[in-house]
């Protein structure tokens, strides 16, 4: 924590809301190694000190973290998709492999697009493959943006409410909030998919009865 706070949090109190915006843009773009959540809750714990507002600390990491999950949606989709078509289908195996992988994505692999938030290292190449296998970018935007509202809202909130402890409860607060989101979204991944079996059967036996 210690290295965090000499690393990336000077660097915020210096220069404030733009060093936040930038770090979140690039971090998020996987340009640079940056403890994203440890950097909202330290933006949260300057705000209970004064040095920054609730709502502009939350608009600026917001806004910077959808830039740079929009950015990374367009590189994986101009760049990403067209190199694999044409490189990737000289290799018929691999070609194949990565179909099935884009079409899994299509259907439940977008899920994890507001769940990768919470997982280091997996948010920043949700967005590229989402762009890579073409998810439309209406559905991307949605789940992109909405998880990126309650990401930054959820850890900027939490700073602020653990203020001067935040050092010392971060670890533990995240490793719980992290367990349960996880929960949450198997329990719901689980139900959805569930529920669609179902009624594909129903659907199957109407059409067979009909």
């Amino acid at each position: 924590m210690e290295d965090f706070v000499v690393q990336f949090g000077s660097y915020v109190s210096t220069y404030g809301y733009a060093a936040l915006f930038g770090l979140f843009l690039f971090g998020l773009m996987g340009l640079l190694p940056v403890p994203e959540e440890t950097l909202l809750v330290f933006a949260g714990f300057l705000v209970s000190t004064g040095e920054l507002t609730y709502l502009s600390t939350l608009l600026v990491c917001y806004f910077g973290s959808i830039a740079g999950m929009t950015a990374a949606y367009w590189i994986g989709y101009k760049l990403g998709h067209p190199f694999i078509e044409k490189r990737l289908k000289r290799f018929e195996k691999g070609y194949r492999v990565y179909k099935k992988t884009e079409e899994w994505f299509q259907r439940f692999g977008k899920w994890a697009i507001p769940i990768g938030y919470f997982i280091p290292g997996v948010r920043q190449y949700t967005a590229y493959f989402a762009g890579i296998t073409e998810l439309p970018f209406r559905i991307y935007a949605i789940l992109a943006y909405l998880g990126g509202l309650f990401w930054t809202t959820l850890f900027v909130t939490l700073g602020m409410v653990l203020g001067d402890n935040w050092a010392k409860l971060f670890e533990m607060a995240i490793k719980k909030i992290t367990v349960v989101i996880i929960i949450v979204f198997v329990v719901g991944v689980s139900i959805a998919y569930l529920v669609h079996r179902f009624r594909k059967r129903k659907a199957g036996e109407n059409i067979n009865h009909g």
